[in-house]
């Protein structure tokens, strides 16, 4: 019987490890929560350098590319 309650135990801690790790990896996420930690300073280039590229794609898209 106790047997029984320490492998739940074990797949329980296991699934909430798995649960944690895949919240985790969201570069997205990660992305976003390092830029919101940094001042608008230190962001100003890396904010520049994205709407440079969202411009760039934009008139890819206008010549039917």
């Amino acid at each position: 019987m106790i047997w029984l309650v320490i492998a739940i135990v074990v797949v329980l801690a296991i699934l909430a490890l798995i649960i944690l790790r895949s919240r985790r990896n969201d570069p997205v996420a990660s992305f976003q929560r390092h830029i919101d930690a940094l001042g608008p300073e230190a962001r100003r280039p890396t904010v520049d350098r994205v709407r440079r590229l969202d411009d760039d794609s934009d008139e890819t898209d206008d010549d039917g590319r």
